[in-house]
């Protein structure tokens, strides 16, 4: 392909999209001498960049607020075109025809194959800024033992929560922790599972011991934190916000070697366009988005024969039921007459005479979770984080969430899938992603049985807050794609190997839940990170190398 005639930069290394995955990239090769650029469509939205929003006081404070935040951040991937407004209810004289694909609506997605709730973050730092921040490792036939070896693996694992600051247990020993976590052990002892602390991003600091009101404070780990300060300061590290990434760049002399990559800004309507030079590339942009700019850049092109069989293919989105309940009078009756707690409670009651849940402000919400398993192939998270839709608003100390996803699996039959049209547009001018996802009969059944388990487990705690009873989610809405540019050693069946490298190239590289090849139920997050540390090990090896390419 022929090099665009605009202004040049040059780096060592490219890196598209700022999450979590791109900024452990970016951590690793920074903090490895290299100069890396990063460029990402979406604003700063907090400060520092990239960090949690969360962490902001008024959030710690007020969760129902935030819940506010995380839908406004969230940018729908595929809206069928609206059906809701029909021409012959309104004057006859008026323009307004169903059909239209303004605001990023997609006239080729069928609803009933949508993911309907499936969304990007456009923004520095991306999920990273509003992310639940659950970390837990994947287990079972999650895993993917024959590309990565399980002792490998742990490995990665262990430097992947270094980099995520995740505690096992952070609030071991706190009021709703052990009583939440004491009432769901006794419902599932008669099963046999054990309950536990939902190991999360984050690093907590409680208030005085003589003031159990005083707020405690919870610092949820951002992409920012994941680079770290003194990366993001360095010389050698360089972020474009607000530059949509367009199209790689194959060498003409040689495809299999990106020689760079076209950057828009923007905020510019001339003179916007940048021309990336680097020695590698490495497109972090999520599960949906990765594989868009792959295709922007290749199946567009007429000009290139570079076929990548797999792009899109291989998508499992886990189902998600969704419940919240305010917890048994007898459940909080007993904790607060519990003598672990008494001093505290006495201490709040004074202070606040006129409280009729006297529950402590310091006190931090619940964690719980109850790992997947083969043989109960659903992940269980109980807690209080964010709601779904309009709930009342009610006293986060007694309300308690229940989220169980389910495992949904692919195959040739369903051929679940993200195409991308070659004549619509999405609301950046990239080309259109188009869902194509379907529910096998035993998943069905499965998510049946987990949503069972999930309304006995409720009911045994308390009582349903109106407005959000047992439910399915919308699809998508668990927002852990994977699959989509899955890893593998076979290029028909998989995009990458087993280092991330796409197949039929040796110097672009991707990063984002989508390379997991397996079908999960655990938060992806953290083994993505991993492979990105693996990943990163690899570039930073070949860079060494006096001809890396060949």
């Amino acid at each position: 392909m022929n090099i665009p005639n605009v202004p040049t930069q040059e780096y060592d290394v490219a890196i598209v999209g700022s999450g979590p995955v791109g900024c452990t990239f970016a951590r690793k090769l920074v903090e490895a001498g290299y100069k890396v650029a990063m460029v990402e469509a979406g604003a700063i939205e907090s400060n520092p960049p990239g960090s949690h929003l969360k962490n902001s006081f008024r959030y710690q404070r007020d969760i129902y607020s935030f819940t506010n935040i995380i839908k406004g951040l969230l940018q729908p991937i595929s809206v069928p075109t609206s059906g809701d407004v029909y021409p012959d209810t309104i004057d006859q004289l008026s323009s307004l025809q169903n059909g239209t694909i303004y605001l990023n609506q997609n006239p080729e997605q069928d609803r009933r194959l949508n993911l309907r709730a499936a969304a990007a973050t456009y923004c520095v730092g991306g999920m990273g800024t509003h992310w639940t921040c659950a970390t837990p490792r994947l287990r079972g036939s999650e895993r993917f033992s024959s590309l990565v070896p399980d002792e490998e693996m742990d490995k990665l694992y262990e430097e992947a929560e270094s980099y995520l600051h995740t505690s096992p247990d952070p609030y071991n020993g706190t009021m709703l922790q052990t009583t939440i976590l004491k009432a769901l052990k006794k419902h599932y002892e008669p099963e046999g599972i054990i309950p536990q602390a939902l190991p999360l991003a984050l690093r907590f600091e409680k208030g005085p011991k003589d003031k159990p009101d005083a707020l405690p404070l919870n610092f949820w780990t951002g992409s920012y934190d994941i680079l770290r300060k003194e990366n993001y300061d360095s010389k050698n590290f360089v972020l474009m916000d607000q530059y949509l990434a367009q199209s790689l760049y194959p060498k003409i002399e040689d495809t299999s070697i990106i020689e760079g990559l076209l950057v828009k800004n923007l905020l510019e309507y001339e003179n916007n366009k940048v021309f990336i030079k680097a020695k590698v590339f490495i497109i972090c942009a999520g599960a949906v988005l990765t594989p868009q700019l792959l295709f922007n850049s290749f199946i567009m092109n007429p000009n290139l024969n570079i076929e990548i069989p797999a792009l899109g293919k291989n998508l499992c989105e886990q189902s998600l039921s969704f419940c919240q309940i305010a917890l048994k009078k007898k459940i909080v009756d007993e904790m607060l007459s519990d003598p672990a707690w008494s001093e505290d409670v006495k201490k709040h009651k004074k202070a606040y005479p006129h409280d009729p849940t006297p529950i402590p402000f310091g006190v931090p919400l619940p964690q719980c979770w109850i790992p997947y398993s083969d043989e109960r192939p659903w992940h269980c998270q109980v807690q209080r984080a964010f709601s779904y839709g309009d709930t009342p608003y009610v006293d986060d100390r007694v309300i308690l969430e229940f989220r169980y996803f389910g495992i949904s699996h692919n195959n040739e039959k369903l051929n679940n899938r993200v195409e991308f049209s070659k004549t619509n547009k999405d609301t950046f001018g990239m080309p259109q992603p188009t869902f194509y996802v379907q529910t096998s009969e035993e998943d069905a059944e499965a998510n049946h049985e987990m949503l069972s388990d999930m309304n006995k487990a409720a009911l045994s705690m308390g009582g349903f807050l109106p407005g959000s009873e047992p439910q399915f989610m919308a699809p998508g809405t668990a927002l852990h794609i994977t699959g989509t540019v899955r890893m593998g050693t076979d290029k028909e069946t998989s995009v990458v190997d087993t280092n991330l490298c796409v197949h039929g190239f040796h110097n672009l590289y991707l990063g984002s839940n989508g390379v997991i090849p397996t079908e999960t139920a655990a938060n992806p997050t953290l083994t993505s990170v991993a492979l990105a540390i693996k990943s990163a090990n690899h570039i930073i090896k070949k860079l060494k190398e006096s001809d890396p390419w060949n």
